[in-house]
């Protein structure tokens, strides 16, 4: 049987009965159609595991009983941060699903040339706010109770505010000579256990924005003979960058 798992926002205390949101509760109740007694498992982001069970079936304000507490130690070796260029809506979407359950630990949105954006300062953050109940869910499918950071949308140029000497920057270019495995040659250990990937949207990084990569301490890479989707190319480079340095 699959373990329920459930994002809860608040302090969560053994011993004691705490009430799931509306939304959870509607989910545990009337679309999984649990009873009272069923085990369920909740996080808030502290890096623990709770153990609880059902303790009524009001799918408004389910009241759940706090058993146990647990460690989970299922996080990336490796911190891997994400600059994704902004796509449309629904590849947007699944990047950060994807990268999410394969260990990234924290998504940067940025505005690039070629990025299809038509919505003003209130759509993005209804956007940014849709993200985020994103990764939650993903962290709950993916059994993570350390829940990735999503941060404003930066704009691109504003790239030397992303990039440190002391991390390890590279961006997905099917242009590059250089491929991530030959990166692995040179850089057996990554600096303080910690790299940045950067992905465009549709259609790739243009020139100029290539040059700020190039300017910026970010090696470009090849990531094989085929030009991969921008939904496609992140999920792709962190599987990869999980298995040269990651616990893959």
């Amino acid at each position: 049987m699959r373990t329920i798992r459930l994002y809860h926002s608040e302090q969560i205390n053994c011993g004691a009965v705490t009430v799931l949101s509306a939304e959870s509760s509607n989910h545990l109740i009337r679309v999984l159609r649990s009873k009272v007694n069923t085990p369920v498992v909740l996080f808030n982001g502290d890096g623990f595991d709770y153990q609880c069970k059902t303790f009524d079936t009001n799918s408004k304000k389910t009241q759940v009983l706090v058993e146990t507490k647990l460690k989970n130690d299922n996080e990336s070796s490796i911190k891997i941060t994400l600059i994704q260029g902004l796509s449309r809506s629904d590849r947007m979407e699944a990047t950060i699903q994807k990268s999410v359950e394969l260990g990234v630990n924290k998504i940067i949105p940025v505005i690039c040339q070629r990025s299809n954006l038509k919505s003003n300062n209130e759509k993005l953050t209804k956007k940014l706010n849709h993200w985020k109940k994103i990764a939650l869910s993903a962290c709950e499918q993916s059994n993570r109770c350390v829940i990735p950071e999503i941060t404003d949308i930066f704009l691109f140029s504003d790239i030397k505010k992303i990039t440190k000497q002391n991390i390890f920057n590279i961006a997905l270019d099917p242009t590059a000579k250089t491929s991530i495995n030959d990166l692995k040659k040179k850089q057996a250990e990554l600096p303080d256990n910690a790299i940045n990937v950067f992905i465009g949207p549709e259609g790739g990084f243009n020139d100029d924005e290539i040059n700020l990569l190039e300017n910026g301490n970010v090696h470009r890479v090849l990531f094989g003979p085929r030009v991969l989707r921008t939904e496609t190319a992140g999920p792709a480079a962190i599987s990869a960058l999980q298995i040269l340095w990651g616990d893959f």
